[in-house]
């Protein structure tokens, strides 16, 4: 089993907190404030439906509940339970999944797997406003190399060319990234954040079963 460890980094506007190689049963808690909200309309549901033919609906409790989250939330390793307050369901997050969303009131986030691993990236909530800025997460495979957008924040969730795992990098000009491993990439644009592409990535994620949703005992 490898050890548990924690990676925090600072950069400009933005936080890091990466829980790595936790054991089953580890828990971490999150209720960030968020400036404003803006949640998530039937309009942008409608977009999902005619992109994905395999589309079923979202549970009623969360989908209309969800707004946008100035963080972003990445299961990296392992299996990963969530449960607000006050909602009679639990979220079950699979390796590589990950939301831009939250719902009202504190959430505990638990590992249900050995070996689990979560990262946390998003506006320092110590800050005097908080903006909901754009953020992509890739992919990438051993050999993979990517051309990011000038001026955005990189998070590689695994060591790579540019950085550690856990670090914020400033995208240069000409400055590709390479990866030897896979691995994610949380990449964090000047952009207003766009609920219509957050909202068909979630889609995705649901359609092909990398996010559930049970009910409580």
């Amino acid at each position: 089993m490898k050890n548990e460890y924690t990676v925090t980094d600072k950069l400009d506007h933005l936080t890091v907190l990466y829980h790595k190689g936790c054991k089953q049963g580890f828990k971490f808690f999150g209720d960030d404030p968020e400036e404003h909200k803006t949640y998530i309309t039937d309009k942008q549901l409608d977009v999902a439906k005619k992109k994905f033919p395999n589309y079923r609906d979202f549970p009623y409790e969360f989908i209309y509940r969800f707004y946008a989250h100035s963080r972003c939330l990445v299961f990296t390793e392992g299996v990963w339970m969530s449960e607000t307050a006050a909602y009679p369901q639990f979220l079950r997050y699979k390796p590589e999944s990950y939301c831009n969303f939250r719902v009202s009131g504190l959430t505990r986030f638990t590992a249900l797997t050995d070996n689990a691993s979560a990262i946390c990236v998003g506006i320092d909530p110590d800050m005097d406003t908080i903006p909901c800025y754009g953020r992509l997460v890739h992919t990438f495979n051993a050999g993979d190399v990517y051309q990011p957008k000038i001026d955005s924040y990189l998070i590689p969730t695994v060591d790579c060319s540019i950085g550690k795992e856990g670090s914020i990098i400033k995208a240069v000009l000409n400055k590709t990234v390479r990866f030897t491993k896979r691995g994610q990439l949380i990449e964090y644009t000047p952009d207003p954040f766009n609920m219509e592409e957050s909202v068909l990535d979630y889609a995705k994620l649901w359609l092909s079963n990398r996010i559930e949703v049970f009910d409580r005992d």
